[in-house]
């Protein structure tokens, strides 16, 4: 009976599950955030690209 009630009042396996949630919560933000500026950074270098090619073709 002592080893049940010391396996239920072991608290060191619950940590670990809490800190791997919390990894797992921090990767989720990181990902959402690389997808998100990501496009916009797309957006951005394919606007400078036209406006670069359009600048060369004004000056042949």
């Amino acid at each position: 009976m002592e080893l049940i009630t010391k396996i239920v009042r072991d608290e060191e396996g619950q940590s670990m599950v809490e800190y791997s949630l919390i990894v797992a919560a921090v990767a989720l933000v990181c990902v959402a955030g690389y997808n998100t500026l990501g496009k916009n950074v797309n957006v951005m270098v394919e606007k400078l690209a036209k406006k670069v090619g359009d600048l060369s073709k004004n000056i042949n």
